[in-house]
């Protein structure tokens, strides 16, 4: 018969686990969430504590118990996630296993510390001492996971992955470290069992890495498929606008023939009309000198101009560091998709109200690129993902993330904001002099 004691710890370390299991699987599948996404963790997590000690008053096989625990933790992932279902329960499980290898190794350490084989009793007080240590272990690095999420998502993933590692190979050594000591009596069964388990988790942990890493080498390889035809695009633009231009500036001659024509028989209504219809294809690329790198300055130049031809008020405040390691097919890339996403969505606002403020600056060592603009409606975010409003879903949407993409390549961020009716997006790029 349990004490109570024992009932409102078996509900607190039980409670915490699967929590923490929530927490560390959700956050190794790089799943944003909020506070909402917190609350529904904990009462889930609750939830499966409780299910979790009916389960256990039946005489039920620990093997069986933690198989329920990992169906429980990928159901409820599962469901408010609606993500990767092999990998949850992957996940899931192999986390099961390393608590409960920890829990032995702590365990059975402390009964070579106090030379008692009582710590290996799991109905024992000082197995339940065991299961606090390793909870408050697990609290830490859920702390410190937190605490460098703050950081870039690069480097949180290299943290990850790196913590994930050390914890595994330590368990592993753990395990062989207690089979070579005799204080306390620990069947060579038992003993091979957890050398088993500690190896299938290097193995796990090997496995995930690599996994990882093939996912991010076909998203990175999405990413520049899109930005190549991105580019070839804005190209297509330019090239096809500096045809008009040059085709016009080849006809100078005739049209200022025409226009004398008009005015020298007083057609001033003819004569306004021409000039009229001669400004508009001008007016499609002004050849402003932004920045200096000639590929920049006529994307931008082409971007003013299709967002002044749709009613949209721009504002540029420029200031752009010369002869600089940032390559100028990533500035094509943070700019077209910051002003092609905003011309987007400032045309969908009333047309008095529809704007793009454009700051580029440079601030010591960093360079802060800043696009804001009038919205029709808030655009939609899900996981933390600005979610596209065009009907291709899978074609479209790759803007943000190709911008995020090229930030990384000099330790950048990009950060969005909605408020107001105004969306804002800022990329911060690391940079450095080079010589000209």
């Amino acid at each position: 018969m349990m004490t109570w004691y024992q009932i409102l710890s078996f509900f607190l370390t039980n409670g915490l686990r699967i929590f923490l299991g929530l927490y560390f699987v959700v956050n190794l599948l790089e799943i944003s969430w909020y506070r909402k996404r917190a609350a529904a963790l904990s009462v889930s997590a609750a939830c499966a504590a409780v299910c979790m000690m009916a389960f256990s008053c039946f005489p039920i096989r620990q093997i069986y118990l933690v198989g329920a625990e990992t169906i429980i933790l990928t159901v409820i992932i599962y469901s408010l996630f609606a993500t990767n279902l092999r990998m949850s329960l992957f996940l899931t499980f192999f986390y099961e296993i390393t608590v409960a290898l920890w829990e032995f190794i702590i365990s059975a350490g402390l009964g070579v510390a106090f030379h008692s084989d009582s710590f290996l009793n799991a109905k024992s007080f000082g197995y339940l001492v065991a299961v606090w240590i390793v909870r408050f272990l697990m609290l830490g690095m859920a702390f410190l996971t937190q605490r460098t999420a703050a950081t870039s998502l690069k480097r949180n993933n290299k943290q990850s992955s790196r913590v994930i590692a050390e914890v595994a190979l330590a368990g592993f050594l753990g395990v062989v470290l207690l089979s070579g000591q005799n204080i306390i009596a620990i069947s060579d069964d038992q003993l091979t069992v957890w050398v088993i388990f500690a190896l299938l988790i290097l193995v796990a942990v090997l496995f995930f890495n690599l996994n990882r890493q093939y996912e991010m080498e076909k998203t990175i390889a999405q990413l520049q498929k899109d930005k190549n035809a991105l580019l070839e695009r804005d190209y297509q633009n330019l090239r096809n606008s500096y045809a008009a231009n040059a085709k016009l500036f080849h006809d100078f001659h005739n049209h200022v023939e025409a226009l004398y024509r008009y005015l020298s028989k007083s057609s001033t209504e003819e004569a306004m009309e021409y000039l009229e219809n001669l400004r508009t294809p001008m007016q499609s690329i002004s050849q402003t000198a932004w920045i200096g790198e000639e590929a920049i300055d006529y994307l931008i130049d082409s971007k003013i101009a299709l967002a002044i031809s749709q009613n949209i008020r721009v504002n540029t405040n420029i200031e752009f560091p010369r002869h600089t390691n940032i390559k100028s097919v990533d500035l094509v890339a943070i700019l077209g998709n910051l002003l092609d996403n905003s011309i987007e969505a400032a045309g969908s606002a009333e047309d008095n109200l529809r704007f793009i403020n454009l700051t580029i600056r440079r601030i010591n060592d960093m360079l802060v690129i800043k696009v804001e603009n009038r919205c029709g409606a808030q655009p939609a975010v899900t996981d933390g993902d600005l979610q596209t409003s065009k009907t291709d879903k899978a074609l479209h949407g790759w803007g943000l993330k190709n911008v995020r993409t090229a930030a990384e390549h000099y330790d950048g961020t990009i950060e969005t904001e909605y408020s107001d009716h105004t969306f804002r997006a800022v990329v911060t790029l690391s940079f450095e002099a080079v010589k000209a």
